[in-house]
């Protein structure tokens, strides 16, 4: 029997990520479930969160990018209460994540879009591209996404944590199995990109991640920032439209997933295409503006959109 050969990873695209998390303290958290219930499970992350704000450095630092972004004059002391709650929230919606895909009716999704976008992605022959982010949950308004008629691929580096990805299933919830296509692999997944939206497919693209890709400069919060136009670009040559998706947790078992936002990026002639795909891109991150300043706790980009270094993600 002949294995086939494992496709060589791009080392320009190569993505390091600091592992966190084991096996152990998954363990307890499922048993914190088990025993106590959600709320139970989310006092255990109020010690969790105290102990990386201590002894992770690097998170801190990365979480601070934002922080003091979105709370310019927030002293010292004030900005590491931000960052904390920040830990807070994303270890409940890694929670959420993790009961909804063993128990898909506990956690309620409500939709906000409008019949357009409805329509789009239910009845067009043309693919989606579906734009999400490191804001809010997008997970758990995936993981109710089983009755659209449309399969799904996602571009998402494949969890390189054995411990994260068994708990919580990324890519394998039952309503709606989702193909992963690797940003590291040949050509950044562009091909599969293409052939999926071309056969009228939805394909899921992070809006705030380069993975080594083109960006180009945009205003976030006041300061240069810099974000892949990739999304717009690949919508454009496969005329296929843009909807964004912004979650919004609203109680312990309730979120808001809002897909009213949707773009038909097609290139007119005698213009830039790269003018172009910034005003595309500037309207979509003015409305991840507008979604982080009424919920600053639920952005979690944890890397500094605003370096100097372009498409780099650490």
């Amino acid at each position: 029997m002949i294995t086939p050969e494992k496709p060589a990873v791009d080392a320009k695209r190569a993505i390091r990520v600091k592992k966190r998390g084991n096996a152990l303290g998954f363990w307890c958290f499922r048993m914190m479930f088990r025993f106590f219930g959600q709320k139970g499970t989310y006092l255990l992350l109020q010690f969790v969160a105290t102990h990386y704000l201590i002894f992770d450095r690097e998170a801190v630092v990365s979480t601070l990018s934002y922080i003091e972004k979105r709370f310019p004059r927030a002293g010292k002391i004030e900005k590491y209460w931000h960052v904390r709650r920040l830990f807070v929230n994303q270890g409940r919606q890694l929670i959420d994540r993790y009961v909804l895909a063993r128990k898909s009716d506990y956690i309620k999704c409500h939709q906000v879009d409008t019949k357009e976008t409805l329509e789009t992605i239910q009845e067009s022959d043309k693919g989606l591209v579906l734009l999400t982010s490191h804001i809010g949950n997008w997970q758990v308004a995936l993981m109710h996404m089983g009755h659209l008629r449309k399969d799904i691929s996602i571009v998402m580096r494949p969890e390189d944590n054995p411990a994260v990805r068994e708990c919580l299933r990324l890519g394998s919830h039952e309503a709606k199995p989702v193909k992963m296509i690797d940003p590291q692999g040949h050509l950044g997944g562009a091909l599969e990109i293409v052939q999926a939206l071309n056969e009228g497919n939805i394909v899921c693209m992070m809006g705030d991640r380069s993975y080594g890709f083109d960006t180009l400069e945009v205003p976030f919060l006041g300061k240069p920032a810099y974000f892949p136009y990739g999304a717009f670009a690949v919508a454009a040559a496969t005329e296929s439209p843009v909807v964004a998706l912004l979650t919004h947790k609203v109680s312990e078992r309730e979120y808001i997933a809002d897909v009213s936002n949707m773009w038909r990026p097609i290139y007119e002639d005698g213009q830039s295409k790269k003018e172009q795909l910034r005003g595309w891109l500037n309207n979509y991150i003015a409305l991840l503006e507008s979604f982080v300043e009424e919920h600053p706790y639920e952005c979690f980009l944890f890397h500094n959109v605003w370096g100097s270094s372009k498409g780099s993600v650490r």
